[in-house]
């Protein structure tokens, strides 16, 4: 297990959190890197992981997009090996990603592992979302500019830097460091010996992308259907013009889509999408009765939480109170307000069996959710 060494969160919430960049030494102290390089090139292998090699030989960069089966042609220079999403592939990354559970979930999106070369990085960069960079084996030395803007460049295909900039911090990381750079900030790490990073970055859409989502969810079910209408129009001027009033009326209409309950459920549909659902055993989720569910813990069979499982709780107004509903996976589950306890104690737990079972004076319940988790992929019965 990884413990996070921040004294005082909520004072680095107030003084840090997407106001300013800062280094935290020893935030791990003994730091043991959950993977090396050659368990990251294994995955770099592998067609459904996104992983990417960015290079800078004799002055000139190279950005390639994985899956590799020959390094030796693009490992050269200064070089980089980059792979998104380790944490839904490696118990040991989901661990370390789960040591910032002091950001809410919803907000977290997922650990990326870097190996990089002597000298190696990818150049000055500016992100728009939150990241900590956490140094492994080796060092690192980052420079962080202030957020201004910065000539945006693109020495190589889907490669983004910026012209350079001013550092108002330099330091050199050693294992175990982490460094914490809000968006907007441009900032460089360069290798000082071959060296790992683990990258935690952060969920922050845009208003488009959101919007997206949005449609597509109100098309897959059929929603908001209502056309405009003006029994009320009346002779203008001009037949070319619009009136300010029915503008308002378009806006009154869309307000009424975000102000919706179907808001509130996108919104936890939107950011509970898994990653890689595929690459577990899918082809059974909603299968799953609750007989089947018995059975299979009376013979003793672990159920095992996904690595990429996606939680979302939510308190809803319903008439003179609220009520607390569950997202996993993109699916809402719901239980009794007496109940709530049991499912937040089973939503925590790694493994689920019958061990766990007797620990509740209700088993009748604890299967039932259980049945529930099951069907929504994000707990699954480890079966030889």
């Amino acid at each position: 297990m990884y413990k996070l060494n921040i004294q005082n969160k909520q004072r680095f919430l107030n003084e840090y959190w997407q106001k300013r960049p800062v280094v935290i030494r020893n935030a791990f102290p003994d730091f043991i890197d959950p993977l090396d390089e050659n368990d990251l090139a294994g995955l770099a292998q592998e067609a459904e992981v996104d992983s990417r090699i960015i290079s800078n030989f004799n002055g000139k960069w190279s950005n390639t997009q994985g899956p590799f089966d020959d390094f030796s042609k693009l490992c050269v220079g200064q070089w980089t090996l980059l792979v998104q999403s380790v944490d839904t592939y490696l118990e040991e990354a989901k661990q370390l990603l789960e040591s910032f559970d002091f950001i809410p979930n919803w907000r977290v999106d997922d650990l990326m592992v870097s190996y990089s070369d002597l000298n190696g990085g990818v150049g000055p960069h500016v992100d728009q979302y939150d990241v900590f960079i956490i140094q492994g084996r080796g060092t690192r030395r980052w420079q962080v500019g202030e957020n201004k803007h910065h000539d945006t460049i693109q020495p190589a295909k889907n490669l983004r830097q910026i012209s350079g900039f001013d550092p108002i911090l330099d330091e050199i990381l050693e294992p175990g460091d982490l460094i914490y750079i809000p968006p907007g900030f441009p900032h460089n790490g360069v290798a000082l010996k071959p060296c790992m990073n683990y990258s935690v970055g952060f969920r922050a859409p845009t208003q488009r992308e959101m919007l997206d989502g949005f449609v597509d969810f109100a098309q897959a079910r059929n929603l908001f259907n209502q056309r405009y209408s003006d029994p009320e129009l009346d002779l203008r001027d001009s037949r070319f013009e619009i009136k300010q009033s029915e503008i308002e009326k378009m806006k009154s209409m869309f307000s009424q889509m975000i102000n919706s309950v179907h808001f509130d459920d996108f919104i936890a549909f939107y950011f509970t999408e898994s990653k890689n659902f595929d690459i577990y055993n899918t082809d059974l989720a909603e299968d799953y009765s609750l007989k089947q569910i018995t059975e299979l813990l009376d013979e003793g069979v672990d159920f095992q939480r996904s690595l990429d499982v996606r939680i979302i709780q939510q308190k809803i107004r319903l008439k003179d109170k609220f009520q607390l509903v569950t997202w996993i996976n993109q699916h809402r589950i719901e239980v009794e307000p007496q109940d709530q306890n049991l499912l937040l104690d089973m939503l925590n737990s790694a493994i689920l069996n019958n061990q766990t079972k007797i620990n509740y004076q209700n088993g009748l319940i604890f299967n039932q959710i259980l049945t529930r988790l099951v069907n929504t992929g994000g707990w699954y019965p480890d079966i030889d």
